[in-house]
């Protein structure tokens, strides 16, 4: 063998022994230094009370450094929420700290603690160092729905001496325990509530959704039989609280139960709205067993618009199947305004393949009128961009006039200067103009003279 070959043997044997020497030493150290422990304490014993504890600590959550660490710079969550106690001595601090403490979190949960601790006898008490602290509206509202719940109508005949601007609050709390109570009220109004016996109303409304939607749907048709016009838009309200509280499962079996048919369209609408944007295939099969009847008209073009908003085709296709009526009809008008904003071409294709019927119009309108409000709109952009060149136009102009009032200004004396004015003639011109004045007569009364 070469004595090259070797050596370079040599040298790679004499590496790899070097390396396993320089690896054994760096395990050994890393043994001795464990990364874990920081501190200088003995090692305890696995079965040990110290070790136990904090083996317990690590593993069960953060420690208390770690929790206060949670909040912010200077504090930590304990010290967030470190309120004052709820007792009737500090009722007037915790109104303070609920209006005016720095931090919204503290705020809000110092104002519910002041309201669980509101009583029929403090209630004006608070209500007064709330005036004083200079509450704002949301908290207007919350103490005056909580008064009126616990007091009724001693809290409502106090409001009438104070400010008035809560009573529909204080009477939907109210309506919320004691329905009769609160509808009573109405038939005692004094002279100078009733010009807002309707926000009333629109009270006892809200604080009955809260206590029994069937309670509120009675109430409602009893308002829109009494000739409340916009009885509909209170049947809104109900129906919200009834998907707030049931989704819209439950509050789609609930506005099918409503006898009056303005009163069921106007809930089926609210309800599909919300359906719809969840589970439109659901929100489809509900509608469809109604499409036939006048009142599920609005429903239908509902469900057919929303999801003719992210599925076009699918929402036509069912909308094609449905029989034939006036749900029908106004859930393709709809469907197709939106389809045609969307994709123009698929939407006219669709249309060429359908056969003359009373649907295909009604397709062809929504086409038509989505067509229309593109036009408006490009028309409006037009029309703006227009009348925004026209105003560059005039302010270019306006300033090109300046500029040449200026210019010729400064023109002007120069040319006092050229005919020899010198530097006097700028600081008066008239004079100037004056002596030019008598020298040209001058020279013209010697030329008459010659």
């Amino acid at each position: 063998m070469p004595s090259s070959s070797i050596k370079t043997h040599g040298i790679w044997a004499l590496a790899l022994i070097a390396s396993f020497f320089l690896g054994n030493r760096w395990q050994e150290r890393s043994q001795a230094q464990p990364s874990a422990p920081t501190s200088s304490a003995r090692p305890q014993p696995a079965n040990s009370p110290r070790s136990s504890n904090s083996s317990t600590q690590t593993s069960s959550g953060p420690t208390r450094s770690n929790r206060e660490r949670v909040g912010p710079a200077g504090g930590g969550l304990e010290e967030l929420l470190d309120l004052t106690p709820a007792s009737a001595a500090n009722l007037e601090a915790l109104t303070l700290e609920a209006l005016r403490d720095p931090s919204q979190v503290k705020r809000r949960l110092a104002f519910s603690r002041l309201l669980s601790q509101l009583t029929p006898e403090n209630a004006a008490a608070i209500r007064d160092q709330l005036v004083a602290a200079g509450a704002g509206g949301s908290e207007w509202r919350d103490f005056n729905y909580a008064w009126g719940a616990i007091a009724g109508e001693a809290a409502f005949n106090n409001s009438l001496t104070a400010d008035k601007k809560n009573l529909e609050s204080l009477i939907s709390g109210w309506a919320a325990t004691d329905p009769a109570g609160a509808i009573n009220m109405l038939g005692k109004l004094p002279p100078e509530l009733a010009d807002q016996r309707t926000q009333l109303e629109n009270g006892i409304v809200a604080g009955l959704a809260d206590r029994d939607r069937d309670e509120a749907t009675r109430y409602v048709t009893s308002l829109l039989e009494g000739g409340r016009e916009d009885a509909g838009r209170l049947m809104e309200t109900v129906a919200n609280e009834v998907l707030r509280k049931g989704g819209p499962e439950e509050a789609s079996a609930w506005a099918a139960t409503i006898e009056n048919p303005a009163l069921k369209g106007t809930a089926m609408s609210e309800v599909a709205e919300r359906y719809v944007r969840e589970d439109p295939v659901a929100a489809a099969g509900w509608i469809e067993q109604f499409a036939k009847e006048e009142f599920a008209t609005g429903a239908v073009a509902r469900v057919g618009r929303s999801w003719a908003e992210r599925e076009p085709l699918a929402a036509v296709n069912w909308l094609d199947q449905l029989p034939e009526g006036p749900g029908q009809k106004a859930g393709l008008n709809s469907a197709f305004g939106d389809w045609e904003d969307k994709d123009p071409v698929a939407a006219g294709q669709y249309l060429l393949s359908m056969p003359d019927s009373p649907k295909r119009d009604s397709a062809i309108s929504g086409f038509a009128n989505g067509i229309f409000q593109l036009a408006i709109f490009i028309l409006g952009l037009l029309l703006f961009l227009l009348l925004f060149l026209l105003l560059v136009l005039a302010f270019g102009l306006l300033l090109g006039f300046v500029f040449v009032l200026v210019l010729g200004r400064h023109l002007f004396f120069m040319l006092l200067l050229f005919l020899g004015g010198g530097p006097a003639t700028l600081a008066s011109p008239g004079r100037f103009i004056s002596q030019t004045a008598g020298r040209v007569a001058q020279c013209q009364g010697e030329k008459d003279w010659q």
